[in-house]
């Protein structure tokens, strides 16, 4: 007996926004009889159905869309599109998504409290609460990984387990376990991180170990990737931030270059030192 279809999302096109947001241009397919289950943007969406049919439905309201006729999501409205012709609907969305936030935000239906037992039907994506800064680092590498040649990163641990990391080609989220406390100025020893899903990765995951020399900073990274037996070393120094508590999670890799300038050149010579025969 053949798994029924499920619904499935295709990234056509995202672009970054210096604030941190991002648009994204994405194909939706529902096949019939699907949902994309209830969920909320927090930003604006609109929408056009390329072909099939679609009910759109919000708490006070239920609609049927016709094709080419555009489909406008105001943010935080929970809504559900379910596909109800023969075949299956495809819808073409351009999203705006704040930053920090992701395309959909499951949640229950209108007069329903949230399970944390039961999915949302259809849902692409689960809201993940981000904690506030408690340590960040200025990494330079003096070894890297061959596919990602950016020699600078900002690292943000949050106080949930949760991070975020900048560089001139990455910025993502994931998770992280410290072995050691972070905070009031204890700095790690050895760190696991784990990405979440995102177009620095190709929408997988990738996994990094990062073992630190407390007193140099100096610190060795072992990279895993999903399929690969192979894992990748990397290696450098890095230097805490002073007070990450002030540190804007919003803001881009440039204006973070800029705003902690002074570490990331404190990490430049010394590395020019180290190199300097003696």
């Amino acid at each position: 007996m053949n798994e029924p279809e499920s619904p499935s999302t295709e990234i056509i096109a995202s672009i970054q926004s210096p604030d941190g947001s991002r648009f994204e241009v994405r194909r939706v397919v529902l096949p019939s009889g699907t949902s994309t289950g209830w969920h909320y943007h927090d930003g604006w969406q609109t929408g056009f159905l390329v072909r099939g049919a679609i009910s759109h439905s919000t708490a006070d309201r239920d609609s049927i869309f016709e094709i080419a006729t555009p489909l406008v999501e105001k943010p935080d409205i929970a809504h559900i599109a379910n596909s109800t012709g023969d075949a299956e609907a495809e819808l073409l969305f351009l999203s705006h998504i704040p930053a920090g936030s992701e395309a959909a935000v499951p949640c229950p239906a209108p007069g329903e409290k949230a399970s944390a037992a039961t999915p949302q039907s259809g849902a692409s994506s689960v809201a993940v609460p981000l904690g506030k800064p408690v340590f960040a680092q200025a990494f330079r590498y003096t070894a890297m990984y061959g596919p990602k040649p950016f020699p600078e990163a900002l690292l943000i641990y949050l106080d949930n387990g949760a991070y975020k990391i900048l560089s001139p080609g990455e910025e993502h989220y994931g998770s992280y376990v410290s072995a050691t406390p972070l905070g009031d100025g204890m700095p790690p020893q050895h760190v696991s991180f784990l990405s979440w899903p995102s177009d620095d990765w190709d929408r997988n995951v990738a996994s990094h170990t990062l073992t630190f020399n407390v007193d140099t900073g100096a610190y060795i990274q072992t990279l895993v990737l999903p399929g690969d037996p192979v894992p990748h070393a990397q290696a450098g120094y890095a230097l805490p931030i002073d007070d990450p508590t002030l540190i804007d999670m919003g803001a881009s890799w440039e204006r973070v270059r800029v705003s902690y300038a002074e570490a990331f050149e404190r990490l430049i010579e010394a590395e020019r030192a180290r190199a300097t025969p003696r």
